[in-house]
């Protein structure tokens, strides 16, 4: 079995940025923010313009030819995503799945919403 230390070294793969690296992008129309926590958390409060997608159907959104298939990645492959979740962990993992399925420019914000919490004033 996979060690968590293993598991997480993808952090390395990806490319991460601060929370106020985040928070300077906050009114960018060319940054789309996704938040991959579970819709319970999500909508208790999340950042800026944030879309939900839950991390355990991750792939089926990008996979073309999904019923669950999203336009938005399809539709705006310029566009950046900005790839977040409570302290970091589904936030790396989603980020590396969308850059392994295609996705061009994606981002994680390292430490997630908990660091997101401590700047957001």
């Amino acid at each position: 079995m996979k060690k968590f230390d293993e598991l997480m070294s993808v952090w390395s793969e990806i490319e991460n940025i601060t929370a106020e690296e985040a928070k300077q992008k906050l009114n960018d129309s060319n940054v789309q923010f996704i938040d991959v926590r579970d819709k319970e958390s999500f909508s208790k409060g999340t950042i800026g313009n944030a879309i939900h997608m839950d991390r355990g159907l991750l792939e089926f959104y990008l996979a073309e030819g999904s019923p669950l298939e999203n336009d938005i990645f399809k539709n705006n492959p310029d566009k950046e995503f900005v790839v977040f979740c409570g302290v970091g962990g589904q936030g790396t993992l989603a980020t590396k799945t969308m850059k392994d399925m295609g996705v061009k420019n994606v981002k994680n914000i390292s430490g997630g919403m908990a660091e997101w919490e401590k700047i957001k004033d």
